[in-house]
C-alpha cells in the first residue's frame, strides 16, 4: 500500500511544479498564455464581486445569479498541461489505484445514490450513462438491477479494468466525443463531475440532447452555500483551482439544469465534514488541494487546540457527528447536493 506520507511529499511536489509553470510569480497571477477571462457561465453575466484567494487563484461571485466560480479561470492549454502532467497518477495512487477507505466510501454513496433513484423512478430501469464510470462500482450495480449500462470514463486504467468487467459499452472518450443518438438514455449520472466542466451549458445541452423526454438526470457535487463552505471558505478542500473552475449551489444548478429542458425535482442535502471538529481542523490544518498554505498564528493553533481537548471523551464527538450535520442538512446548509431533475416531455 502506498506510504502516505511518501504520498503526501510527492503529490505537493507535483502541484507546485505545475503551480510554477502556469504562474507568474512576479504578479502572483496566471501566466496571460494561460488565462481565460470570462462572463458567468450560468447568466453570462459581466458583473461579479470578488469573494477570495486560494493559491493565487481568484474566486468570484456574479452579481446578477449568484454562480460562483474562477475568472480568470485555466485556459485549455493550461487544462491540458495539468491533466498530462503526472499529478493524476499520483492523485489516483489513493482514489482508485487500491482499495482504500476512500474508494469503500466513494462505492457506498454511488450505491445508496442507485437505490434512491431506482425508488425515486418507482422501480423503472432502462438505458443508463454514467459520465466519470471510474472502475465500473455503479454500474455493476445498476446492471444487477437490470438497466442497460453505459459508461464514460477518461481514466484510461480505470477504463481499461472496468470494460474488461462490464463489455464494450464503457467508452475511454468524453461527452461530445461519444455522439450518442439522441434521446437514448433514460437515466444520466454523474457523482463529482459538474464542477469539473467548464463550459457547463454546453455540457448540458449535449446531456438533454441523449435523454428520453420524460428522463432524469442525477447530479452529486458539494455545495458552495454549505454552511462548512461559508465558514471555512477558500481553506476548504473543494477549493482547488487546478480542477473546480466551478462551484454551484442549488439555486444556480437549478438554474442552468432549466436552462437546458430540466426541472428539479428533488434535491437531498448530506453533510460529510460539518462538525465542529471538522471546522476548527480546517482553521489550523491546509488541507491537501493548499499548495501554499496561508500563516495560522500561534495563539489561534493554541485556541484551536484548546477546543478540541474534550473531544477526548468519546461522548462530544459522537454528539458532534450526530448533531451538526443534521441540523446543517435540515436548514439546507449541507455540505453536499444530490439533485435529481426530469427533461420535459
Amino acid at each position: 500500500m502506498t506510504n502516505l506520507l511518501n504520498w503526501k511529499e510527492r503529490w505537493e511536489s507535483a502541484l507546485r511544479e505545475q503551480h510554477r509553470v502556469l504562474f507568474d510569480y512576479e504578479t502572483k497571477s496566471l501566466k496571460p498564455e494561460y488565462a481565460e477571462y470570462i462572463n458567468c457561465p450560468v447568466c453570462n453575466s459581466p458583473k461579479f464581486k470578488f469573494l477570495f484567494e486560494k493559491d493565487w487563484f481568484q474566486y468570484v461571485r456574479c452579481k446578477n445569479c449568484s454562480m460562483v466560480y474562477m475568472n480568470p479561470r485555466m485556459n485549455l492549454a493550461a487544462t491540458h498541461s495539468f491533466y498530462n502532467s503526472n499529478v493524476n497518477a499520483i492523485y489516483n495512487e489513493t482514489k482508485f489505484d487500491q482499495v482504500s477507505t476512500s474508494t469503500n466510501m466513494d462505492d457506498q454513496i454511488n450505491y445508496a445514490n442507485l437505490k434512491l433513484l431506482d425508488q425515486f423512478r418507482n422501480h423503472k430501469r432502462g438505458a443508463i450513462l454514467e459520465i466519470g464510470s471510474a472502475k465500473g462500482f455503479f454500474l455493476s450495480k445498476a446492471k444487477e438491477m437490470g438497466y442497460e449500462i453505459y459508461g464514460l470514463e477518461l481514466n484510461r486504467a480505470n477504463y481499461e479494468y472496468s470494460r474488461k468487467q462490464l463489455g464494450d459499452t464503457i467508452l475511454n472518450v468524453d461527452l461530445s466525443e461519444a455522439r450518442f443518438e439522441d434521446r437514448k438514455f433514460d437515466v444520466v449520472y454523474m457523482r463529482d463531475v459538474i464542477e469539473h466542466i467548464a463550459n457547463p451549458k454546453t455540457f448540458l445541452q449535449e446531456v438533454s440532447r441523449i435523454t428520453k423526454p420524460g428522463g432524469f438526470i442525477f447530479l452529486e457535487t458539494h455545495n458552495i452555500e454549505s454552511w462548512i463552505n461559508k465558514l471555512t471558505r477558500e481553506r476548504h478542500i473543494v477549493i482547488f483551482g487546478f480542477e473546480h473552475p466551478n462551484h454551484w449551489s442549488p439555486k444556480t444548478l437549478g438554474l442552468v439544469l432549466s436552462q437546458n429542458g430540466f426541472a428539479v425535482k428533488k434535491v437531498i442535502q448530506a453533510s460529510l465534514d460539518f462538525t465542529l471538529a471538522d471546522i476548527l481542523s480546517y482553521m489550523i490544518t491546509p488541507s491537501f488541494t493548499t499548495i501554499y498554505p496561508k500563516p495560522v498564528s500561534r495563539v489561534k493553533r493554541f485556541m484551536v487546540k484548546l477546543l478540541l481537548m474534550p473531544y477526548r471523551f468519546k461522548l462530544i464527538p459522537w454528539l458532534d457527528r450526530n448533531t451538526l450535520p443534521r441540523i446543517a442538512n435540515y436548514f439546507g446548509g449541507g455540505s453536499v447536493m444530490k439533485v435529481i431533475a426530469q427533461k420535459s416531455v
